[in-house]
């Protein structure tokens, strides 16, 4: 959907914030740029909805080279949420959410049944928040209008920089939850800028960690850039808490699981096999045997223990370093 090639911009003073970048951006997949405060991750976004331009190189969305694309026509295409929303304060929510379909010269009707459908998706009852404006809102409001306001044309692409960063931790990880949400059902190609790496594994298909200058440090899945970092620097910005956001990205190995003749306990918690091993030990902690029963829908398929989780760990170790000594 969304292809970089060999972008470079420089800013006046002579220092370059994108050198060379190549990047490749799937279609229906959440990218996330992560790296350094200063490192050229908000450039590259703007880059590719030509808020700025590239002095070199070239970006092509969906096949189109943008160079060739009025900026104005290219960012109606585009969601773009940012940290402070940008909501127009002299309009009302509805008013805002509609913006992009009134430009489009949508008939009136079609925008106020997608007003309701978007104020419904992201948790704000029409009757309710319609006809408020955003200082009548929470912090949380807002940023649920702004990003109700980037699906309303339903573009292909979004750009989100740093959506959810100025909203307290609480609200922070209740937007997240549902964006991963509504992502799930709507498959938009997303371009995430974020510096938290909690967040970046949380709702990232791929992570692209950048060093200064927008370099590629190491772009992959979360899993793979957790479980086998490409070099120092990924493993010095990955921080201590590797291990532990691992564990919430490697899932249950059935074949780590203990079998009790007599089944799951009765007071064993239940977990899905499809649970992260933060999940799953979370609930094991929390059963008076140490254990959570896994189940496949109603099938039992055996119970998680502290062993499971370390053996789960070092399988998905292994298993990555052979792919990545194949080259996968």
């Amino acid at each position: 959907m969304i292809r970089l090639e060999n972008v470079t911009k420089q800013f006046p003073g002579g220092s370059n914030a994108v050198r060379d970048l190549t990047l490749e951006i799937a279609d229906a997949q959440t990218c996330v740029l992560i790296g350094p405060s200063g490192c050229g991750k908000t450039t590259t976004l703007r880059m590719i909805n030509r808020l700025t331009d590239p002095d070199s190189g070239r970006i092509l969305v969906d096949g189109v080279d943008t160079r060739g694309v009025d900026p104005a026509a290219l960012r109606l295409k585009m969601g773009y949420v940012i940290q402070q929303t940008g909501l127009f304060p002299h309009m009302t929510v509805g008013d805002n959410v509609g913006t992009v379909p009134r430009l489009w010269k949508w008939d009136k009707r079609r925008i106020d049944k997608r007003i309701d459908e978007l104020l419904e998706l992201v948790g704000l009852a029409p009757s309710e928040y319609r006809d408020r404006y955003p200082h009548q809102l929470s912090g949380g409001q807002r940023q649920r209008v702004g990003f109700a306001r980037a699906l309303a044309a339903d573009p292909p692409v979004l750009l989100m920089d740093e959506p959810f960063g100025a909203v307290d931790r609480i609200t922070r990880e209740r937007l997240q939850q549902e964006f991963i949400s509504i992502q799930r059902s709507m498959r938009k190609t997303v371009v995430f800028v974020t510096h938290d790496i909690d967040e970046a594994v949380m709702v990232g298909d791929r992570i692209c960690l950048l060093k200064m200058q927008a370099q590629v440090a190491q772009y992959d899945t979360p899993e793979k850039i957790l479980t086998h970092p490409a070099s120092e620097y990924v493993a010095e910005f990955l921080g201590r808490e590797r291990l532990v956001r691992r564990m919430s990205v490697v899932v249950i190995d059935p074949s780590t699981l203990e079998h009790p003749p007599g089944g799951p306990a009765t007071r064993e918690p239940r977990v899905p096999l499809s649970s992260s091993l933060i999940d799953a030990f979370a609930a094991a902690l929390s059963s008076p045997t140490e254990r959570a029963a896994v189940f496949e829908g109603d099938r039992f398929v055996g119970a998680f223990t502290a062993t499971s989780l370390l053996e789960s760990l070092r399988r998905a170790s292994t298993e990555g370093g052979e792919q990545v000594a194949a080259g996968v």
